[in-house]
């Protein structure tokens, strides 16, 4: 991925000025809570925000960390994002057939 033109907004941000979703409720319902933008994808969990994988081709610090602020715990089992989400094709998912 090539970042062309950054943003004028950091979306991880300490405060809110509205709340429309609540991380913390959805964990204490057991819902599995995800933050995914074009450059990684989040976890929420119980200690906070868990940065899970990063795009092909972004600088972790530079195009993530810097932008944020707050710093999220980095998986120690980072990855790498499916590169087929980042090209001009068909990923060639197969919806199974409804139940009848």
């Amino acid at each position: 991925m090539h970042i062309v033109q950054e943003g004028r907004v950091n979306k991880f941000i300490r405060e809110l000025p509205e709340i429309t979703f609540s991380g913390k409720i959805a964990l204490e319902r057991g819902l599995d809570v995800r933050y995914i933008t074009e450059r990684a994808v989040f976890t929420l969990k119980e200690d906070g925000l868990h940065l899970i994988e990063i795009a092909p081709g972004v600088d972790l610090q530079k195009d993530i960390l810097d932008k944020m602020d707050f710093t999220p715990v980095i998986s120690p089992e980072l990855k790498l994002m499916d590169e087929r989400l980042f090209i001009d094709a068909a990923m060639g998912f197969v919806l199974p057939e409804a139940a009848h």
